[in-house]
C-alpha cells in the first residue's frame, strides 16, 4: 500500500511537471512561517508525545497558470518532545526541505487565487540527531504533501500538511508529521 500510495505521488507530480512543461508563466516567491512538529511512534514504550512549535523559511518557483507545477526548497527548525524509558526527551530537527507540488487554481482571478496543491516532500537533516544511545535518525526522510494557498496580489498565504512515508527513526519507529502556515511575497 505504502509502495503504491509514493508511486501514485511520484507519477502524479512527473504528470504535472509533463503538462506544464510548455508553460511560460513563471513566478517567484519568498515565504516565512511557522509549523507544528508531531512525529508518531510505533514503539509503544514512547508516552508524552508533544508536538512543539517551529520556524520555516521556503523560496518557490510557480510555473504555469490554472494548473501549476510548483518546486521549492526550504529550511525548517522541527521542535518534539516525549518520554522514553521515564527520560523526557526535546529534539530539534535542522533540515532543508524539498517539496515538488503540483496544483491547480480553483479560483484564478488577476489579484485572488485561491490554490490546492500535492506532492512529495524530500528532507535532509543537516545536524544529526540523538534521543538515546539506540536511536539513529536518519539524514534523508520523504514525505506526502498537500496544501491550500492564497494569493491577494503579490501576497501569499499557504496552509500545509506534510505526512512521513518513510521511517526516520527504525528503534521508535518514528515518522514526520507537519502543519505549517507560511506567509510570503511574489515577485
Amino acid at each position: 500500500m505504502k509502495t503504491t500510495f509514493k508511486t501514485a505521488l511520484l507519477g502524479l507530480t512527473l504528470l504535472g511537471m509533463g503538462t506544464i512543461a510548455n508553460a511560460q508563466e513563471v513566478t517567484y516567491g519568498l515565504q516565512v512561517g511557522s509549523n507544528y512538529h508531531m512525529t508518531s511512534f510505533a514503539n509503544h514504550s514512547i508516552t508524552d508525545n508533544n508536538g512543539k512549535i517551529g520556524v520555516s523559511v521556503a523560496g518557490f518557483a510557480r510555473i504555469g497558470n490554472q494548473l501549476f507545477f510548483q518546486p521549492g526548497i526550504g529550511g525548517s527548525l522541527l521542535r518534539k518532545g516525549y518520554t522514553l524509558d521515564k527520560n523526557e526527551k526535546t529534539l530539534k530537527f535542522y533540515q532543508i526541505n524539498l517539496p515538488l507540488q503540483v496544483g491547480y487554481k480553483l479560483i484564478n482571478q488577476e489579484d485572488f487565487n485561491l490554490r490546492a496543491m500535492l506532492g512529495p516532500q524530500l528532507n535532509y537533516d543537516i545536524k544529526t540527531v540523538k534521543s538515546t544511545a539506540h536511536t539513529d535518525y536518519k539524514k534523508f526522510s520523504f514525505d506526502g504533501r498537500v496544501g491550500l494557498g492564497i494569493d491577494i496580489n503579490r501576497l501569499t498565504l499557504d496552509a500545509y500538511y506534510s505526512h512521513g512515508l518513510s521511517s526516520v527513526d527504525k528503534t521508535l519507529d518514528a515518522k514526520n508529521r507537519t502543519i505549517g502556515i507560511m506567509v510570503g511575497y511574489k515577485f
